[in-house]
């Protein structure tokens, strides 16, 4: 049989994976990555009515697992997945924007601060298992955000959205695109901002996007694509079980601001070498600045703080990843690559008198540092087909280097001042594999090696007397995972695995007395469980009209099986609920969306101790009660025009929280509602 290209694999029945056997799950081979034998799944932000962000619930309700710590703001994000560390900042999970990555740092500080607007993200992709090694070393999967972008060949064409809702909100987003020739032309410019129900709760977001693409040459596609963004968030302060229960509604912190300014830069080549190979490449520039001004709580005026802390973090990154992929023999693929990524990132903190002020003095300054990194990765990956048997085996190489340097010592600390030069080698290996019982269902199998790489603080802490002889190793990783794939009628799609993670040598902060923390590889964590989803369209097979119900869910068991602190062995790790369910509906026709989503989360505790902190009323419990939170959301469309779209989150108006951290709990909105309007042409 003839060489088969790459771009045709996912078309082609004995990739076991195309579009229309399984719908809402990942091609075998796109974009020079192999996706045969990993776990996958795509959500079709179009089938969804109109919403506005940041309701990530709505946004990630057909993805099983994917924990989502709710606050009021969009100042970060905060996703976990299978009880892999704390949601704060998503850490643990890689989000990409068109295969770039959108950490504030790849690794040293692999923080969340920004997402595309939720009208502009065409689809999301949701890859498990470290992402099977495709994008980078993670320990937790990967989400990709693929969206909106310049298309040569489009229609010209012009959308406006104006919605209000409560405490305050508006929003707007505004796109239009065009094509004349070889090229093609896309720009979008949205806002949201809001009050939020607490004193200090407002957010205030703006951010635009420009995008060219160029195909002037024989089966090449160039593109260009800027990203800017900048959000300005209160922070109303975190409280205890008792002042929660109390008034959910006050404010601890009346002057804590958080500010990101953002700028994602990226230059895109695809290229159709013959027809049985392609490549594929990115160049792009991020810079982020982290800015926050942060004070201690206080609820009367004559127990306001003396100082706050102003704390600012530049990002300044590039970076470059290429794939070649060539068809070979009987439909196998191989595919070559490799990734490199260089940052710079200042950081500095003031200490001012005045807590209601950005000012940074120099008298001010309580330290300086100044964090390099660079990081290298090769990789190959080759898709084997024998009959119904793929296999896919991995082999990834990764070197990474820290260079931090201490340029301001903290005057109270005895310590020399940090200066770090430190490198990791690490190989990884990955085997995917798909099994096609018959043509409604398959089975599949995906092992892979994983590691977290230090984030600077864990190198370099500039608070800390031990700092400077402190260096943890990497935390490593087991992946496993193994399912059962089928649509044994039309319209229906089950979807069932079976879940490991191996977590070694995780890096935790212990108190190592009253005034000095040491981050050390504590212990290990095992995570097992089991992952499914059920997506069944009543209406199938009809053009006009479809009525999805879908159920999916993580029933989890994570646990500590060795630790330093030998209290901790046995116990539940932080943030790792029992179960994740959501169900719901999403109907479509030609005129209307309508979309009914129900989560539900399991009690969990919030820290590996599984205990209380604090004491009397300034005590934060140790469990995070369960709850059930219903969003509805309906959009119709007049005519070709204008269209109407609305919707309540949380429906039923329960009272929870999601999200504790050492300082106390974020409370999660109360009922919500927006109603808006579009205009396109």
């Amino acid at each position: 049989m003839a060489a088969i290209a790459p771009d045709d694999i996912e078309r082609i029945t004995i990739s076991g994976n195309s579009d229309s056997t399984f719908p809402r799950t990942m091609a075998a081979v796109d974009s020079g990555k192999i996706f045969e034998g990993k776990k996958t799944s795509v959500v079709e932000l179009d089938e969804m009515p109109n919403f506005i962000e940041p309701n990530l619930r709505q946004m990630f309700s057909t993805l099983p697992g994917l924990f989502v710590s709710d606050q009021a703001i969009p100042s970060f994000y905060n996703v976990n997945y299978r009880g892999l560390g704390n949601p704060h900042e998503s850490e643990f999970v890689g989000f990409f924007q068109n295969n770039i990555p959108l950490a504030a740092d790849l690794f040293g500080y692999p923080t969340i601060y920004y997402m595309p607007p939720a009208q502009r993200i065409e689809r999301i992709e949701f890859v498990r298992g470290g992402s099977g090694l495709i994008y980078g070393p993670q320990i937790g999967p990967t989400v990709n955000f693929i969206t909106k972008r310049a298309e040569v060949g489009r229609d010209t064409g012009f959308r406006t959205d104006q919605a209000l809702g409560s405490n305050g909100l508006y929003s707007t987003y505004n796109e239009f695109a065009t094509s004349t020739g070889d090229f093609g032309f896309f720009a979008s410019v949205d806002h949201r901002s809001a009050d939020g129900p607490r004193d200090n709760e407002d957010f205030d977001v703006t951010s635009g996007h420009v995008s060219v693409a160029y195909e002037g040459f024989d089966d090449i596609r160039l593109g260009f694509e800027l990203d800017v963004y900048n959000s300005d968030s209160g922070e109303a302060g975190r409280l205890s079980t008792t002042e929660f229960e109390q008034d959910r509604n006050q404010t601890l912190t009346p002057f804590n601001r958080v500010e990101i300014e953002q700028v994602l830069a990226n230059f895109t080549f695809a290229q159709k070498i013959s027809d049985s190979a392609t490549l594929d490449a990115n160049v792009w520039y991020s810079y982020m600045d982290r800015f926050s001004r942060r004070s201690g709580q206080f609820s009367e005026p004559e127990n306001e703080p003396a100082t706050t802390n102003i704390d600012q973090q530049e990002f300044d990154n590039w970076g470059f990843d290429a794939r070649y992929a060539q068809a070979w023999g009987d439909n196998n693929v191989l595919t070559v690559g490799t990734t490199s990524y260089w940052g710079d990132s200042p950081r500095t903190r003031h200490v001012s008198s005045d807590i209601r002020s950005n000012q940074q003095n120099a008298a001010d300054l309580l330290f300086d540092q100044d964090r390099k990194m660079t990081y290298n990765a090769v990789f190959i990956e080759n898709l084997f087909k024998f009959d119904k048997l793929s296999v896919v085996p991995t082999l990834r190489y990764e070197r990474v280097n820290y260079d931090l340097e201490e340029l301001t010592k903290n005057p109270s600390l005895n310590r020399d001042p940090i200066d770090v030069d430190e490198t990791e080698n690490e190989l990884l290996l990955g085997l995917g594999m798909m099994y096609q019982l018959n043509e409604i269902s398959e089975l599949y199998a995906n092992v892979s090696e994983s590691y977290r790489p230090q984030r600077f603080d864990d190198l370099a802490n500039p608070n800390s007397e031990l700092a400077s002889s402190n260096g943890p190793d990497v935390s490593s990783a087991m992946n496993y995972e193994f399912g059962y794939r089928a649509m044994p009628v039309d319209g229906l799609v089950l979807d069932v695995s079976a879940f490991r993670i191996d977590f070694d040598d995780k890096i935790e902060t212990i108190q190592v007395n009253i005034a000095d923390i040491e981050r050390v590889n504590s212990g290990d964590s095992r995570h097992q469980g089991v992952e499914f989803s059920v997506d069944y369209d009543l209406f199938a097979g009809r053009a006009d009209e479809s009525f999805r119900i879908f159920a999916n869910g993580s029933l989890l068991d994570a646990e500590i099986v060795s630790s330093l602190n030998e209290s901790l062995v046995g116990n539940t790790t932080a943030f790792a609920p029992e179960y994740l369910l959501r169900a719901g509906f999403i109907y479509n026709t030609e005129k209307l969306d309508v979309a009914l989503t129900a989560t539900m989360v399991d009690e969990q505790f919030w820290q590996d101790s599984n205990a209380s902190r604090g004491t009397g009323i300034d005590e934060i419990a140790a469990l995070i009660p369960s709850y059930e939170v219903v969003d509805l959301t309906a959009e119709y469309r007049i005519d070709s025009q204008w269209a109407v779209y609305g919707g309540i989150n949380n429906l039923l108006d329960e009272n929870y929280y999601s999200r504790v951290r050492n300082d106390g709990i974020e409370p999660a909105l109360e009922r919500t509602v927006f109603a808006g309007v579009r205009f396109q042409m």
